[in-house]
């Protein structure tokens, strides 16, 4: 295992151990992030907001990592996210409330790693899952009426 992956490895056990802040040395102050949802994010407090975002809906969630490629300063990984979403979450359209429902929601991220610290992050994920597991979607439509 190389430094990159070393470093990622780092960031999934802070997470994980539910001390999401100390996750947060992981990253470079000026780390790019781009999520499905959230759009393209600049800088360590933009991503710190991110984090708290998702702890604040699952507060139990955990990146289980299933698989990783390591090619230099790049990092793939392929993982399931699981949690209890019970607060509220924030979107486009406002805060949604807790919907009780616990998610396994598969992902892929990539991470670029330069001078020990993640330098860009993209996340990868089916947004429509997400929202289906947790029930936020309408029943689909009787087929042939």
């Amino acid at each position: 295992m190389g430094e990159a992956r070393a470093v990622v490895d780092r960031f999934y056990a802070a997470y994980n151990s539910g001390y999401s802040g100390d996750a947060l040395p992981q990253f470079d102050q000026d780390v790019t992030t781009v999520d499905p949802a959230a759009g393209e994010m600049h800088g360590i407090d933009a991503f710190a907001g991110y984090l708290a975002g998702f702890n604040r809906g699952f507060p139990d969630a955990k990146l289980n990592l299933g698989r990783a490629v390591e090619s230099g300063e790049l990092v793939a990984i392929e993982g399931t996210y699981t949690g209890t979403n019970t607060g509220p979450l924030a979107s486009p359209q406002g805060k949604i409330p807790a919907t009780g429902r616990a998610i396994v929601l598969p992902y892929m991220e990539v991470y670029e790693v330069r001078g020990g610290r993640i330098v860009s992050h993209n996340i990868y994920y089916d947004q429509m899952a997400f929202l289906g597991q947790l029930g936020l979607l309408p029943p689909p439509a009787a087929a042939g009426g």
